[in-house]
């Protein structure tokens, strides 16, 4: 029902069950009694200023004199939300971006919708190539990205959405190439030791306060991951921090950290950092080194931790002695392909033709055909 029938069915109504006719309506309102009727029959909309008017004549708030039935809206906002999320964990962005919006345009107040389109066109700013077109799609997307953060930071009091939307503001006006506001909000953001993580390790109490520690020690483990991966930082003269050789090793050191912590090989999450380890190191080899033994070994192994995390199971539980008794959580992913259709399609890089005859190239990939796809 359209905005002008369905005010007009509830002045019509709540007139009724007040027992008011239109001519005293329109008496109260001095408004003339074609102007209630035309309201009544969703012609027209009465002025803004009659709504308080017609609330207290009718003895309503304007919620419902307007129809909004604030639970039921709210409801239905974190429905649609939670959906799309569950889109976003397998990078369906374009299912999402329209569920989204859609959303949006019923809800235009929602600081929760704000927040989500906020990350889906961060999201979606890592676009393929690098060229006119592809960058110019970029700083749309960031830009779009850019005005909800502003939004949320303007009007929305829930502390967790401002700190996404500076996190926010910062990656994209870094992105941009405007440093200096970049380093600016990071600045203004509180340091490690004051986290929401790290407080409630101090603060909880007894069973709570092992699952805060784990909660901790598990994103401080993605984070070092993370930071491990993306060490080889290139400086303004085009070297880098570290050679080949020194880049591998630090991938190695990712895979030897995570054997260490988890002693009973359940990775969980893991497993798709450790693919990716193994993968990178396999594409140093095979570039630099023309290894076939080692090559073949780091692919075999990236192969085994990409199925792996096609099992994940979220209620599954850790066994290894840090994590033990903690769940497998929840994972989001940037590419609509499951692990191992990324895989696949990386093994047709001309760095791994030296291998691409051999038998155990050739089995590796018709082995990773049988469950390469998309995420569901």
């Amino acid at each position: 029902m359209n905005t002008l029938n369905h005010l007009g069915n509830n002045i019509a109504k709540f007139r009724k069950s007040s027992d008011v006719t239109q001519e005293q309506l329109a008496e109260q309102l001095n408004v003339s009694v074609s102007a209630v009727s035309q309201w009544e029959t969703g012609k027209t909309l009465p002025d803004i200023s009659a709504i308080p008017v017609l609330c207290h004549v009718f003895n309503v708030t304007a919620d419902e004199l307007l129809g909004i039935d604030r639970e039921k809206e709210e409801a239905e906002i974190k429905r649609i939300n939670a959906e799309a999320n569950l889109l976003l964990d397998r990078a369906h962005k374009a299912k999402a971006e329209k569920m989204l919006l859609d959303a949006h345009k019923r809800f235009p107040n929602s600081y929760e919708l704000m927040v989500s389109l906020m990350f889906l066109y961060y999201n979606l700013s890592y676009v393929d190539g690098d060229g006119v077109e592809e960058k110019k799609k970029a700083e749309k997307n960031l830009h779009k990205c850019i005005a909800y953060a502003q939004r949320i930071l303007e009007g929305c009091k829930d502390e967790e959405s401002r700190d996404s939307a500076n996190q926010i503001l910062c990656l994209s006006y870094d992105r941009l190439g405007e440093n200096e506001k970049a380093i600016e909000i990071a600045r203004r953001m509180p340091t490690m030791s004051v986290c929401r993580e790290s407080l409630l390790t101090i603060v909880s109490k007894d069973r709570a306060k092992l699952e805060s520690r784990q909660t901790e020690i598990f994103m401080l483990l993605q984070g070092l991951c993370m930071s491990l991966d993306c060490c080889n930082v290139k400086f303004e003269d085009g070297t880098f921090a570290y050679n080949p050789t020194e880049e591998a090793a630090l991938a190695q050191k990712i895979i030897d950290l995570l054997d260490v912590l988890f002693e009973e090989k359940d990775y969980g999450f893991f497993h798709d950092v450790l693919m990716r380890a193994h993968l990178h190191i396999a594409r140093i080899v095979g570039h630099h080194e023309k290894d076939r033994q080692k090559t073949m070994l780091h692919l075999e192994a990236a192969a085994d931790h990409a199925e792996a995390f096609l099992q994940h199971k979220e209620g599954k539980k850790h066994t290894s002695l840090f994590l033990r008794g903690s769940e497998y959580g929840t994972f989001r992913t940037s590419d609509e392909n499951n692990n191992t259709a990324i895989l696949l399609e990386v093994l047709k890089s001309e760095r791994f033709d030296f291998v691409r005859e051999e038998e155990r190239f050739k089995a590796l990939t018709e082995r990773l055909k049988k469950t390469a796809g998309q995420w569901k």
